[in-house]
């Protein structure tokens, strides 16, 4: 048995060299790029209050939106693989649902940071970025 591991590891050998440098790639952009995305968001991102409406008056709001929610669906992808690779997969998988557009996004983001850990790291990376806490 433990031969056919290794002639398994063998032949796939190419596949997983290049499966841990890409690993590594999005574990460092994940590293510099969460932090910064987090301080582009306002302070009361999460305030109850302070819902945004979707607004799409101009061709330039659509275009805007579509690459947001595109950036979003990025993350959620790259955060699902980062839970079984290093890197931050929770908090992509977070910051994606954050950046896209769906119905009932904001119950659930309202739910998701009321979890104490998760408000702290989220407000730990902000800091990180140089940026004041979230509010709630």
């Amino acid at each position: 048995m433990l031969d056919s591991i290794v002639i398994l590891i063998n032949q796939l050998e190419d596949i997983l060299v290049i499966i841990g440098i890409i690993s590594v790639v999005i574990f460092i952009i994940s590293l510099l790029l969460i932090p910064y995305l987090l301080g582009l968001m306002p302070l009361n991102y999460f305030l109850k209050n302070s819902e945004n409406k979707l607004k799409i008056r101009r061709p330039f709001n659509l275009i805007k939106l579509i690459l947001k929610t595109l950036t979003g669906f990025i993350l959620l992808i790259v955060g699902i693989i980062m839970l079984v690779t290093p890197g931050q997969g929770l908090i992509s998988i977070l910051l994606g649902l954050f950046l896209m557009e769906f119905p009932g996004k904001r119950q659930l983001e309202l739910k998701l940071i009321n979890h104490n850990l998760t408000f702290k790291t989220l407000n730990w990376l902000r800091f990180k970025a140089n940026k004041p806490p979230f509010k709630r």
